[in-house]
């Protein structure tokens, strides 16, 4: 057994070179800080630069979304689309210049060059040669790799840039620990030992923590306020690599811990408490007083269209009067009746949204696929629409959304409307709606029937070539002219709540992510 490490110091920067031993990692962060992503980008993704490999993540945490791909290519830049690039962030990637080709991963500093076997002075001569592109204003980087997210490091953020306020990612606790599936339990502590809590003193739980905590420079420490801003009830840190969340002093946190399901009750040997768990998952988000960045999922992400007016994320945000007054999701049920209830979002769809399809068939309950599926067979293109219906009181934050988001990204790959499922369905589809324990007259296929029209209606689209696929979200929680006027705040320096900021990324995910399927996402709500 042998090693061998050579360490090379030139101007401001150490280069290791290593085989069969590294640095440990107390020496590392002791002693040396990382490279900025912009830096290695600027030294090795030249403007120059074709791209053979490149591997992104995404930067939603949902379960849904594809959380990671890798691309190979002669040329990337010819081969990748990159309508939805900017929710995928670069962890490495392989470039082909005059001067060789080049692998980095920017996230851990490493930099290398295909080439010969060389003897230490060609690699210490290379060394130098890559620590002076790393020191040198290289202009911008490649085009292409500029589509992707552009995550910044912590260690460069601008100087009089502060923290201003911290928000739980609530919605990706709710899913964790409220979910039929749900892969973990809350517990606590009591007379009698640790209990699981009941569902309903979940609920209440995160409903205590669904709130935007300003944040306060004292001294060195960065204290999290009561949302009121009175008083000090945490702290936090920010590390060159993360910000950590120190302390969060809540009577909703208070003997709370956090254990996976697959363990007896009080036996998972991982069991935290849950602010701990929060800190070490990332789930919170983090806001500065330059408008443009956000801290979600544990990094830090630049995003232009937060202070640039959102004309492209308005875009998905179709107005729609109907909305107005509604009063409930379904409405009630009645044996007999013939159509859902005058001020449910389900009638607004049939009357008004969905009147473009001349098939329009209700999904709701069962192995749904979406609350109603359209069909629009006598135009150019033809289109598949999706249509996920929800109600809620109005809201600027992502709750409402992540049970509508998930829902509809689960089901995107349905959007095909497979052969071999469709028997099943129009079984199932070849009957009235009942719901509440009532029989309504309402039948499933509400357009385009008989069964024989639909299946024949169904097939002309999938073997469409030009088939348009549309996935909506109808919701009565949100009002377009509330986001807009949002995006008109952002741009004069007022900064969105932090809730907005969540609610801001869940939904650009979801479009990106209808994108990557060949698809577009919208979100149907009140002018």
């Amino acid at each position: 057994m042998f090693g061998a490490l050579l360490i090379i110091e030139h101007s401001d920067h150490v280069a290791v070179m290593k085989a069969g031993v590294d640095l440990t990692s107390k020496f590392k962060n002791t002693y040396l800080s990382g490279i900025s992503n912009e830096r290695v980008e600027q030294a090795i993704a030249q403007q120059s630069a074709v791209f053979e490999l490149l591997r992104v993540k995404n930067t939603s945490n949902s379960k849904h979304a594809v959380r990671g791909k890798t691309f190979e290519a002669y040329d990337l830049a010819n081969s990748v689309p990159t309508s939805s690039a900017n929710k995928f962030a670069p962890l490495g990637y392989r470039v082909r210049r005059d001067d060789g080709n080049y692998s980095a991963t920017p996230s851990t500093g490493r930099i290398s060059m295909r080439a010969d076997r060389a003897y230490y002075e060609q690699a210490i001569d290379w060394a130098r040669t890559t620590i002076d592109l790393l020191e040198a204003d290289n202009g911008e980087s490649a085009a292409f790799i500029r589509n992707f997210a552009r995550p910044q490091d912590l260690g460069s953020l601008p100087k009089g840039t502060r923290p201003t306020y911290l928000a739980i990612d609530v919605p990706a606790l709710t899913e964790l620990v409220m979910e039929e599936d749900a892969q973990y339990r809350l517990m606590r502590d009591s007379e009698n030992g640790r209990l699981e809590i009941t569902s309903e003193a979940t609920k209440a739980l995160l409903n205590q923590i669904d709130e935007t905590f300003p944040l306060t420079n004292v001294g060195e420490t960065i204290h999290i306020k009561s949302p009121d801003g009175l008083t000090h009830i945490g702290q936090i840190r920010i590390n060159k690599r993360r910000i950590a969340l120190l302390k969060f002093d809540l009577p909703a946190f208070e003997g709370v811990s956090i254990e996976r399901t697959g363990f007896p009750l009080g036996e998972d040997p991982e069991q935290r408490s849950l602010v701990k768990h929060i800190n070490q998952t990332n789930t919170f988000t983090v806001l500065f007083n330059e408008l443009e960045l956000a801290y979600l999922g544990g990094t830090l992400f630049r995003e232009p269209a937060l202070a640039g007016g959102g004309e492209s994320f308005l875009a998905h945000l179709k107005a729609e009067p109907a909305l107005e007054n509604v009063t409930s999701e379904k409405g009630t049920f009645e044996n007999g009746q013939a159509e859902f209830t005058e001020g449910s979002v389900f009638r607004s769809v049939n009357d008004h949204i969905a009147a473009d399809c001349n098939v329009l068939i209700c999904d709701d309950l069962g192995d749904e696929w979406a609350d109603f599926i359209g069909l629009s067979t006598s135009s150019s293109p033809s289109t598949v629409s999706f249509y996920h219906a929800k109600h809620g009181e109005d809201s600027l934050g992502a709750s409402t959304f992540h049970e509508a988001v998930g829902q509809a990204l689960k089901n995107l790959g349905n959007m095909s409307l497979p052969e071999s499922s469709m028997t099943r369905k129009l079984d199932g589809w070849d009957q009235t709606y009942n719901n509440n324990n009532a029989q309504t007259a309402i039948h499933k296929m509400m357009r385009g029937g008989p069964r024989a029209e639909v299946e024949k209606a169904i097939s002309m689209t999938r073997t469409a070539p030009d088939l348009a696929k549309r996935v909506f979200i109808v919701t009565s929680s949100l009002s377009r002219e509330r986001v807009a006027q949002v995006f008109a705040d952002a741009a004069q320096g007022h900064a969105p709540s932090a809730h907005f900021v969540q609610l801001y990324w869940l939904l650009t995910n979801y479009f990106a992510a209808s994108k990557e399927m060949g698809a577009t996402g919208y979100i149907i709500c009140r002018p």
